[in-house]
């Protein structure tokens, strides 16, 4: 990966994070301003924080006060309908998908818009209904064999496989595969494996090979004092579809993660220091994607897949970040 890639994705970072504070009551926004920055930035776009403005009056014009577009998702929606031409009826494809989804016995609560989002930001790739269809068929799959694991919070990643795998039964049972697998590598059987579990079903080579790098992975981050846990096991299984050096890869990561923290907000007092090795890592990897795109022996689509596998992990991070913190709080 070029350099200047890597250093021209991490200063759009800091610029977007400093752009989202010109929001009105931006401060509302807590963990989920992180994901916003970071969506943005990934996609190298600058936030517009007039635009996002717009967009929070248009979802609020069309929702009720306790519609759940006014949750979470709401700062992080108007980020990304700032950049559409028709930013009304974009949402309101939106909240038709999201209707939808809710027809068909999906629970109305806070991760529901974001799925919405990510069927209505890949209508080029499949069909709205057959997503929303596939993404029920996943979820089930899912609830049928880990009863207790499985909740809400896996509507998003749900959602990417429903749309991206070319074989859902073989993919599916690859999930299983995975857990049980990197269960006798050294991760504990939980909520947090099965979430990494649902990434390595994006795997192109599904091999023994993969599920180790997953672990040495692991082990590069703990050993460089830049360690990922918990909720972002998901990211560390996204870091191993990459093809690179693994140790070079750890040591980017390092790097960036050391110059966030001198960053207002950003240190360990800030956002913490587990959830800037997320965002560091996020960064890298997706300077890595455009790295991809640069390559014609690549598929450009394998780097905008990947793309999305980040934000959807940075999503459902993030929103569980949020809901523990104030259950923690209460």
């Amino acid at each position: 990966m070029q350099k200047y890639v890597l250093r021209n994705k991490l200063n759009l970072f800091i610029e977007n994070h400093g752009k989202i504070k010109d929001i009105k009551g931006s401060w509302q926004m807590g963990m989920m301003q992180y994901s916003c920055v970071l969506s943005s930035t990934i996609k190298n776009q600058n936030i517009n924080p007039i635009k996002v403005e717009e967009s929070i009056d248009i979802i609020k014009k069309n929702t009720g006060m306790f519609s759940n577009f006014r949750g979470y998702s709401l700062f992080y929606l108007s980020n990304l309908l700032s950049t559409k031409p028709d930013i009304e009826n974009s949402f309101k494809s939106i909240l038709s998908i999201y209707e939808k989804l809710k027809s068909i016995g999906f629970f109305n609560d806070t991760y529901l818009p974001f799925v919405a989002t990510i069927i209505y930001e890949n209508q080029d790739k499949m069909d709205a209904g057959k997503s929303i269809e596939r993404t029920k068929y996943v979820y089930d799959f899912m609830k049928k064999h880990h009863r207790w694991l499985t909740s809400s919070d896996d509507y998003c990643r749900a959602a990417l496989i429903a749309i991206h795998s070319k074989d859902l039964d073989y993919d599916l049972e690859y999930i299983e595969k995975s857990y049980n697998e990197l269960s006798l590598k050294g991760f504990y059987k939980s909520n947090n494996l099965q979430s990494l579990s649902h990434i390595m079903a994006l795997d192109t080579n599904k091999s023994e090979d993969s599920l180790n790098k997953v672990v040495r992975i692991r082990q590069l981050l703990e050993q460089n004092n830049c360690k990922i846990d918990g909720y972002g096991y998901p990211l560390i299984g996204a870091l191993s579809l990459l093809e690179c050096d693994e140790d070079k890869l750890v040591h980017q990561i390092k790097s960036v993660s050391d110059e966030l923290r001198e960053v207002h907000g950003l240190g360990n007092w800030g956002i913490g220091k587990n959830n800037r090795n997320m965002i560091s890592a996020a960064i890298v990897a997706s300077s890595y994607a455009d790295c991809l795109n640069q390559e014609s022996n690549v598929d450009a689509i394998s780097s905008n897949i990947f793309v999305e596998i980040i934000i959807a992990i940075e999503i459902a991070t993030m929103v569980a970040i949020i809901a523990a913190t104030s259950a923690a709080t209460n």
